[in-house]
Parts: C-alpha cells; structure tokens; sequence
C-alpha cells in the first residue's frame, strides 16, 4: 500500500503521513527498505509491544489492569502487513 492509499484511509495529509513514518522509522518503531522509487515499511512489533508494557506499567497511574485490553490487543497481533510508501502524493 502507498503512502497516498494509506493517507487516504487515515484521513491524513501524505506529508504528515510521512512526517510519522520517519519518526516511527527512527525510533527503530519500524523499518523501512528501498524498493525501487518505494519504500516498504515494516511495524517493529516486538519494540512496539515492550513500548505498551512500559507504559501500561507506568503510565495507568499504578494500576495496569486499565489498560489491559490494549496490551492483550497489541501482544495477539500474529503479522502486520507490509505497506509501500512513495514520496508522491495520490500514488
């Protein structure tokens, strides 16, 4: 999917969209490799899945069990589809 595609389902301009992608990308939250005139980013799920255990743990005002479902969520997501992203907008 590119960037535009994903921009347009997220209801978010194409530059904040990669605006958020590169954040991600540098903060190892996800991957990103060159493909052609793409990029292909990638979730870094086991990362992302420690990020909500640390802030489930500190950050529910002492009591974890309040965010419990996000952290069930996040832990039961078997593959996160792959997702193209082009620097040119509508693509």
């Amino acid at each position: 999917m590119v960037a535009g595609d994903i921009a347009a389902k997220l209801e978010l301009p194409a530059t904040n969209l990669s605006f958020h992608l590169k954040a991600l990308t540098q903060a190892g939250l996800a991957t990103a490799t060159q493909e052609g005139r793409y990029q292909r980013y990638r979730a870094n799920i086991p990362l992302m899945s420690d990020l909500i255990a640390y802030l489930t743990d500190e950050c529910c005002s002492g009591h974890p069990e309040k965010c419990a479902p996000l952290r069930k969520s996040a832990a039961s997501t078997e593959a996160v589809p792959a997702f193209a992203a082009s620097g040119r907008k509508g693509r």
